[in-house]
């Protein structure tokens, strides 16, 4: 074999090592916890808001039937829904069914199972009506979907008190321990790349890159709600300008820099800012929630340790 084909070898060889430690690097359990307790809190007020119109929404009786829902989704789409049938008891069910799974998932017992169930659940619900969802509810199915891989019932979970007080030699509960980590992984790559892709698709507009885009969004007022702010934040054209340009910015850089060590933390404060500020002059319902909860799979042993949760061992 030549040089350069053992050099290719070597390279592919390292590229691979290198892949598997950054991928399946075990992650601290407690993370995993947060990123489950936060979710299913979401999942909940999302269940919440949805469950007063569940018969207008997703019955025969309401405005869009079964069938016809089936014609409006995507060919490869399914829903539970749709083979049920479609009446108000039904519905009914699989609302108490989510209700249940999320609280399950919340207080930490059986959370893959039940992070497996309101996906199914959640995903049929957008099938049976997809004209009411948005890009929230794609972030809370992959995060779902995420979710069932990642074993967060370690700390912090009904599971670890159960099964701390039926050992025959109960030990005091762990306030943290590694868990595999590329359920995590999963979860950052794919909020980075939410967050990325906005900005690339903004790169593309006029007025994002003219530096108007903010001045027409804070108009659609019939559109999107929003706290008191400033006259003049949104009728002067350089702060306006300065918005816009530092939003694209924003969604540019964060996605790169938080997988450096250096300004990680820096980009995890940045996106809470970002988000905040967003939720504030734009009510986007549950969006920018969700994707806090998705940023919160960055938080790292360092991070909670700044904040007075030191682990079993560093106690």
């Amino acid at each position: 074999m030549s040089d350069s084909a053992n050099s290719l070898q070597a390279t592919a060889a390292a590229i691979s090592r290198a892949w598997h430690a950054f991928f399946h690097a075990p992650l601290d359990a407690r993370v995993a916890a947060i990123v489950r307790i936060a979710f299913a809190v979401v999942v909940l007020a999302d269940l919440a808001v949805l469950y007063p119109d569940r018969q207008r929404w997703f019955t025969d009786q309401g405005v869009l039937t079964a069938e016809t829902s089936r014609l409006l989704a995507n060919p490869y789409g399914w829903s539970l829904l749709w083979w049920l049938p479609s009446t108000p008891a039904v519905i009914d069910g699989v609302f108490a069914i989510a209700f249940a799974s999320a609280v399950l998932l919340l207080v930490g017992l059986l959370p893959r199972a039940n992070a497996a169930c309101l996906f199914v659940l959640l995903y049929s619900l957008v099938m049976r009506n997809a004209i009411i969802f948005d890009s929230q509810d794609t972030v809370i199915r992959l995060l779902a979907f995420c979710l069932i891989w990642i074993p967060s019932a370690q700390c912090w979970s009904l599971e670890a008190v159960l099964k701390t007080r039926l050992s025959p030699h109960p030990d005091p509960l762990p306030k943290g321990e590694e868990v595999n980590g590329w359920g995590l992984r999963l979860i950052q790559i794919q909020i980075a790349m939410v967050f990325l892709s906005t900005a690339l698709v903004k790169l593309s507009g006029k007025e994002w890159l003219d530096g108007t885009a903010l001045y027409y969004v804070s108009r659609l007022d019939d559109f999107f709600g929003r706290f008191p702010v400033p006259a003049w934040l949104f009728d002067t054209p350089w702060t306006v300008a300065l918005m816009t340009w530092a939003v694209i910015l924003v969604e540019l850089t964060v996605p790169i820099l938080i997988w450096f060590r250096k300004t990680r933390r820096l980009c995890l404060v940045m996106a809470l800012l970002f988000h905040l500020a967003n939720e504030w002059t734009m009510h986007l319902f549950l969006f920018h929630w969700i994707m806090l909860v998705g940023w919160l799979s960055f938080v790292t042993s360092d991070d909670l340790a700044l904040l007075g949760l030191k682990r079993q061992d560093e106690a």
